[in-house]
């Protein structure tokens, strides 16, 4: 059986015109059936799959764009608590904290 988590972000797509914001959602798997989460080790190479996920997920937008770079830490932060969520849902024996890197 594959274990793996889904790391999710609902993108707003904006356009240029003045029409409401359309969401997609994304979503990236993230396996972690050939990891220890008891292990120091093993959570801290989920730590970085779902770091890499996370980033797989949420494009980042040009540094100019304010409004864009707010909903870009907001995808970042909510993809990870989803992540979280999803983790403790199938593995509540793991005690894993990440500290993120977001």
């Amino acid at each position: 059986m594959l274990k793996s988590i889904p790391v999710l972000a609902a993108l707003a797509l904006a356009s240029a015109v003045a029409a409401p914001a359309a969401a997609e959602e994304t979503s990236v798997a993230v396996t972690y059936a050939d990891l220890d989460l008891t292990s120091p080790a093993g959570a801290k190479a989920l730590e970085e799959r779902i770091d890499t996920a996370v980033e797989a997920v949420c494009e980042k937008p040009a540094m100019r764009e304010l409004k864009a770079m707010v909903a870009w830490e907001e995808c970042k932060a909510d993809a990870l608590a989803g992540a979280m969520e999803q983790l403790s849902l199938v593995a509540p024996y793991a005690d894993i904290e990440f500290a993120s890197r977001f």
